[in-house]
């Protein structure tokens, strides 16, 4: 009798997420998965191949499913200024009131791609270069409009900016409090003052 799926993949792919994210990939075992999502071993490896076929699967629907439609989100505001600006307060929120303390997990595993094969890489800076041109439009529409420093090279401040964000989603895992991490958004703001 041929397998039949008897759970949600998306789901699934979502508690995987949790188990990762709180355990990092190296740390995460197949039993951790099994149990995290709910489970059973065959399904798993019917459904997602190897921990690193389902790795990938949850880095992708990351980046669909919650930064993709977050970066949409703010461009609807059209407003540039207010769209980088709660960007960065999201961030601070995200990471001053997550008491386990587990940063970003795209964030997390691009701090570990030496340790990661090629392809998990590749998710991982397509994701980045997603988020780098989010600023990039961000910043040429200010610019456009008068909002945000024409002296500004725009590929320069957007890569700038990825880097002060990532800053914070990193020192937000307990390097730096509210106030440190507030200064690092006051950067930001002062990188694009126009």
């Amino acid at each position: 009798m041929a397998w039949e799926k008897s759970f949600c993949i998306e789901e699934a792919l979502e508690r995987a997420a949790m188990v990762f994210w709180a355990k990092g990939y190296e740390g995460t075992t197949m039993s951790d998965l099994i149990k995290g999502m709910g489970i059973n071993k065959g399904s798993l490896y019917n459904a997602f191949g190897c921990k690193k076929e389902l790795f990938k699967r949850v880095l992708t629907q990351f980046n669909v499913e919650h930064q993709r439609p977050n970066l949409r989100q703010l461009e609807g505001l059209d407003d540039p200024v207010l769209a980088i600006t709660t960007l960065f307060d999201t961030a601070i929120t995200q990471g001053v009131t997550d008491i386990e303390r587990k940063g970003c997990l795209i964030i997390n595993t691009a701090l570990e791609i030496p340790n990661h094969d090629e392809d998990v890489g590749d998710i991982v800076r397509a994701v980045m270069a997603e988020l780098e041109q989010f600023f990039l439009r961000m910043v040429q529409l200010g610019q456009a409009r008068g909002e945000i420093s024409t002296d500004l090279h725009p590929t320069h401040a957007a890569k700038s900016l990825v880097s002060l964000l990532v800053g914070i989603r990193v020192l937000s895992r307990g390097a730096f409090d509210a106030a440190g991490l507030l200064a690092v958004k006051s950067s930001a703001l002062r990188l694009i003052k126009a």
